[in-house]
């Protein structure tokens, strides 16, 4: 048995003792991989833990790659996967270092900058030389990172899908510096303190969730993300994702305004306001918003239907129009 396999069994042998039911985890384990269909990959030091559903056509209608937000992971978009896939689209979904199951190295560059670069790295593993571009898909602090994978390479991104997002006009590293204070060995400890004893937590996810909700989660719901964040390690990497995020590339959103970008947000937000939105268009003003009526922080899990009818709508229609001008350009 393997020491990801003992993990991951210790932390449903602990969850069930407090009578939380993992059947839909159960479903998908297979020993060492959480999911039937994970991939570990070893990038510039960094494992990564991701997630490919093939469309199963020779030339797929587009590609998707989600990126989950904080205390996240691949379990974020459980009900989007099939909609995309069915539809004709290749889709990944990878967990960012510190989160899900990919690596807690403590040494990890979690600045927005440097994610792109590692993501732009297994992406471009993924596709073998294929140069088609991606729709990035990214939620809450991931979309930030969406932001970042998007600005890198804009000649290989087709759109890009803000769900109740964190962005940014500038990358400027504002949060290096004014979290730099973690670094302190007090204020470090603290920290890992209160990520261990009180975040990281059954109870405190639940509250969090049902918060993000906007209605009680479920105990498979609360598991989903707890199952995770049981693995040692969790809480020094999430510190570490505070203090050690040093920009190394400058972006700037102004390069966006050639894009296809699309916002998704919950009328009932209380994380990120809808407010924000107004903000984001002055960085966007081609931005495409579309809110979904009740929802919270998380539109995506709490109103599947129709968030996946509005993503499905604006990809088909930008992905279809893309094959169309680029089916023009051969036969000229």
């Amino acid at each position: 048995m393997t020491h990801r396999t003992r993990i991951l069994l210790a932390a449903i042998c602990i969850l069930h003792a407090f009578f939380i039911p993992l059947q839909a985890f159960a479903q998908t384990w297979t020993g060492d991989k959480p999911y039937s269909n994970s991939r570990f990959i070893t990038i510039d030091s960094i494992t990564l833990h991701y997630r490919v559903w093939p469309s199963g056509l020779a030339h797929p209608r587009g590609k998707v790659v989600f990126i989950h937000g904080f205390t996240g992971s691949t379990f974020c978009f459980q009900n989007n996967y099939d909609t995309l896939v069915n539809s004709g689209y290749t889709v990944v979904a990878l967990d960012l270092p510190a989160f899900g199951f990919s690596d807690r190295a403590t040494w990890i560059n979690h600045s927005q900058s440097s994610r792109a670069i590692l993501i732009w790295k297994l992406l471009n593993m993924i596709d073998k030389g294929d140069s088609s571009g991606w729709n990035i898909i990214g939620h809450s602090m991931g979309g930030g990172t969406a932001e970042a994978v998007a600005l890198m390479h804009l000649e290989r991104t087709t759109s890009l899908i803000l769900i109740d997002a964190m962005f940014f006009k500038k990358n400027s590293g504002l949060m290096s510096t004014v979290f730099s204070v973690i670094k302190i060995k007090p204020l470090n400890q603290f920290y890992f303190d209160y990520m261990e004893n009180y975040l990281l937590t059954y109870n405190r996810m639940k509250k969090l969730l049902k918060s993000a909700y906007k209605r009680k989660p479920d105990s498979a719901e609360v598991a989903g993300y707890m199952i995770p964040l049981m693995i040692p390690g969790t809480a020094d990497a999430i510190v570490s994702n505070f203090s050690n995020c040093r920009e190394i590339i400058p972006l700037n959103a102004d390069s966006l305004k050639g894009l296809n970008v699309m916002a998704v947000w919950g009328t009932r937000d209380s994380w990120i306001p809808l407010r924000m939105t107004a903000l984001l268009k002055t960085y966007v003003p081609n931005l495409e918003l579309h809110t979904v009526k009740g929802a919270g922080h998380m539109p995506m899990e709490t109103h599947a239907a129709q968030f996946n009818s509005i993503m499905m709508e604006f990809l088909n229609r930008v992905n279809d129009k893309k094959a169309s001008q680029a089916s023009c350009i051969r036969h000229q």
